[in-house]
């Protein structure tokens, strides 16, 4: 594999499509026999980003359950960003709905989530605690391995970023420390890890710097340490909840 300039895509953000496909892989385990989320990747797949946005909406308007605040705000930043401002709008109003029964019904944590809220992130904790470790196996690949990962729709460079700073969101974070699922004594560790990485400088993130430039080295010594404290003996990429979409848009999942 040749070198890979990793630079353009690290002072970007990812694209409508990637990060369309990272809020649907989230919304996949409540939606996914859902005809509109069905509709929703075949869009995304064939680049019809309004389509995809719109349907999106309106399972959160007709789902069995209701989005939370995160994903509206998710949605409303991507219809704002491809100019649907009706759509964008109708977000924000689902955003002002959400903040509203807060107020009248519930208590808000630190980052702005009610109890309810958040029991609806605890059902899924364990594609959070997944995110996490797979993020740090990634991080102790060198290039063979992350090579072998390869694929027309898995770019492994990007994905070591990417798969990151998904790991990190927030809530998602801290939801995996407050089922317990990692014991808290490694977060302040974990927190240490993100900030290292971040500060790498970005000329490096090429394949050519990856076996053999110090805070590579660094880094794949800090993520080995963290997964054998954590207990974590294998260095298998988990893909129990990633996905291939299929050339007719059919969601099946991705084996080992």
């Amino acid at each position: 594999m040749g070198t890979f300039d990793f630079l353009k895509r690290w002072n970007s953000k990812p694209s409508i499509k990637e990060r369309l496909r990272k809020l649907l892989n989230s919304l996949n385990e409540s939606f996914a026999d859902k005809q509109y989320f069905q509709q929703s990747v075949e869009y995304n797949h064939q680049e019809e980003w309004e389509l995809a946005i719109e349907s999106l909406i309106e399972l959160g308007v007709t789902g069995p359950s209701h989005f939370t605040k995160e994903v509206w705000v998710e949605l409303c930043k991507l219809a704002s960003e491809i100019g649907l401002d009706e759509s964008a709008n109708y977000c924000r109003k689902q955003i002002d709905l959400i903040a509203s029964e807060i107020c009248e019904i519930d208590e808000v944590d630190e980052l702005g989530f009610t109890k309810s809220e958040l029991e609806e992130y605890d059902k899924h904790v364990r594609f959070y605690y997944t995110n996490i470790v797979n993020s740090l196996i990634l991080f102790t690949y060198k290039s063979r391995e992350l090579e072998l990962m390869a694929s027309p729709i898995y770019d492994p460079m990007t994905e070591l970023y990417e798969e990151l700073e998904y790991a990190y969101t927030p809530v998602c974070f801290e939801t995996v420390f407050r089922n317990n699922l990692i014991p808290i004594i490694y977060k302040k560790e974990l927190l240490t890890f993100k900030t290292k990485v971040d500060q790498m400088p970005s000329e490096i993130w090429d394949w050519e710097y990856l076996e053999e430039h110090p805070s590579w080295i660094n880094i794949r010594t800090d993520a080995e340490e963290i997964l054998k404290k954590m207990g974590i003996t294998h260095r298998v990429y988990d893909y129990s909840f990633t996905n291939i979409i299929s050339s007719s848009g059919e969601v099946i999942k991705k084996k080992e």
